[in-house]
């Protein structure tokens, strides 16, 4: 399997694709500071029925860019990866600093996706005090002085549990400069989160998180997440913290193809091959893009449809 490169107005990201042609995409964003190994265990059991498509996000791996990572720009580069797979359907699986930016693809573009995991990552639209942002930026902007090897021992020591996990974690973080590692989670709480506390998301979404993930607010969040949102399910790992996939794989993996099985369609079957640039091809992807356009607003009113039967019958019964 080579890389292939995506190229942006001020970056090159690598991408790597596996898997059967025309059966649905899942398209995995991997955590801060890591890259795309962090997805071994689950590419290895996707790919056999998936479409697989793992990226190294801008800054990371071997992905590269000019600047300070931007946590928008990143989310550009995804939408922007979409447009160059052209992927019908598509389920977004995002672990960390890469459900955060899956989030946001979603809100952005949702008749893009089909389905959403997020894996121990918070809620970008949650109600946060000022004082947490802040003070949450100033804890992670005092990592930048740490000595070098305290901060990879305090990266390794909160993010996994299982020897292969932290040995993968030390050396992904230590070919990224400390300080780079420092602007990427200073970006993702200054840029990523945000007050939305009437938003709900508007494709069915896995919420996934290890049961002794202490990094921020993500085991409370959760619960209350998927207490929230009607399309959003909630499943815990047993022992596994941060990088549940990699402190756990079975039993991520199980619950990450159970959802994926269960709520991504079947792509349309395909075609005999024809010239990249045929009319017919043309066609057929315009009237893909229209029934993926009339799906997702079908879904819409059916969603406002139920809610409004449900007040309906509250208010029957205050009556």
């Amino acid at each position: 399997m080579t890389a292939r490169t995506l190229d942006r107005p001020d970056a090159t990201v690598s991408y790597w694709v596996e898997g059967p042609r025309h059966a649905a995409t899942v398209l995995l964003l991997h955590g801060a500071a890591l890259d795309h190994h962090a997805w071994r265990p689950q590419v290895r059991v996707l790919r056999d029925r998936y479409r697989v498509v793992t990226v190294d996000l801008r800054h990371h791996g071997a992905s590269t860019a000019s600047g300070a990572f931007r946590f928008h720009d990143a989310v550009d580069d995804v939408l922007a990866l979409l447009d160059a797979l052209a992927p019908e359907p598509v389920a977004l699986v995002g672990l960390s600093l890469g459900g955060n930016i899956a989030q946001e693809v979603v809100r952005r573009d949702p008749e893009r996706v089909d389905a959403l995991v997020v894996a121990d990552a918070t809620c970008n639209s949650v109600v946060r005090l000022p004082t947490e942002k802040m003070a949450s930026l100033a804890a992670l902007r005092s990592l930048a002085w740490y000595p070098r090897r305290l901060f990879l021992h305090a990266a390794v020591r909160a993010t996994a549990r299982d020897r292969d996990a932290r040995r993968y974690v030390r050396e992904a973080t230590a070919a990224m400069p400390q300080s780079a590692a420092v602007g990427v989670l200073s970006s993702l709480v200054s840029d990523a989160l945000r007050a939305e506390p009437g938003y709900r998301l508007p494709v069915p979404t896995l919420l996934v998180h290890g049961d002794g993930d202490r990094v921020g607010d993500i085991a409370v969040g959760a619960r209350r997440w998927a207490r929230r949102d009607p399309r959003v399910e909630l499943v815990v790992i047993p022992s596994a913290s941060h990088l549940s996939n990699l402190d756990a794989p079975e039993a991520f993996t199980g619950a990450l193809v159970d959802f994926l099985d269960r709520v991504v369609p079947a792509p349309t079957p395909s075609e005999p091959a024809e010239p990249p640039d045929g009319p017919f091809r043309r066609l057929r992807a315009a009237a893909r893009a229209w029934w993926a356009r009339r799906r997702h607003a079908l879904a819409r009113v059916r969603t406002r449809t139920s809610r409004a039967a449900r007040r309906a019958r509250r208010t029957s019964a205050r009556g």
